[in-house]
């Protein structure tokens, strides 16, 4: 009875240090000025990427950093090759209408319905850190302008929240802009993480089909990177003898 007594003691105590070590680690979120130049700042900042070559990109691959969670994205059409593990999932994602197997055996039923529910929360996350740069304009979204405190003289800072769309919407990100306008860093509030204002880096920038992507980024401390990333203008450059997105 003693044993059982402290370890709710412990988890209370320990809860009660989370509680404080979040609160005290968090940020809160900066207001800062919406309209025409926040506009502006944003349009500038994809087309330093170069939005245009992105917008043409006709297919995508890359594998995000959390081992094993691998992407081919039919851009033109939007539909997604979703795998992690022993599962995969092809999904229309303007429909979510969707195909998935585990361990290369079709499932249905409820079955089916966990991994279809699995493959989009894996995708809204995982494109999300691979193509944010070029989702400031997407439906939902708003643009501030913030003032930089900690950020590198000249550069600025554009607050882009998602108010509606993908599995937590409310969320707002803070970009840190250097002088000509690449990201190098944002700070998040979201719903999933309890630490508001936690920032990581935006680099290892390479070019893929004639638009940028950052492939690396430091998250708590912890160096991560995108792993098999390729652009391309057919499947076939895949190693598909046959069309993969077909249902």
């Amino acid at each position: 009875m003693k044993i059982v007594k402290f370890l709710l003691i412990l988890i209370l105590v320990l809860a009660i240090g989370l509680f404080i070590f979040t609160q005290v680690a968090s940020e809160d979120l900066p207001v800062g000025k919406a309209g025409s130049a926040a506009d502006k700042l944003a349009e500038e900042v994809m087309q330093r990427l170069n939005k245009p070559a992105f917008d043409s990109i006709a297919y995508l691959q890359w594998e995000f950093f959390r081992a094993g969670q691998k992407y081919l994205w039919d851009k033109k059409d939007n539909i997604a090759i979703i795998e992690w593990g022993n599962n995969k999932v092809l999904m229309d994602l303007d429909s979510q209408r969707a195909k998935s197997y585990a361990n290369g055996v079709e499932q249905t039923g409820a079955e089916h319905e966990k991994l279809k529910a699995k493959a989009w929360s894996n995708w809204c996350n995982d494109s999300f850190w691979m193509i944010a740069p070029y989702k400031l304009f997407d439906k939902g979204t708003t643009r501030e302008i913030v003032p930089l405190e900690d950020g590198q003289p000249g550069d600025q800072g554009l607050k882009v929240t998602y108010v509606s769309g993908g599995v937590t919407p409310g969320d707002s990100y803070l970009w840190y802009l250097d002088k000509d306008l690449r990201p190098y860093k944002w700070k998040m509030w979201t719903s999933i993480l309890p630490v508001k204002g936690l920032g990581t880096t935006w680099s290892g920038w390479q070019e893929h089909g004639g638009a940028m992507l950052s492939i690396a980024h430091t998250l708590a401390g912890q160096d991560v990177t995108m792993k098999n990333v390729k652009a391309a203008k057919t499947w076939s450059e895949f190693g598909f003898s046959e069309d993969p997105f077909q249902f």
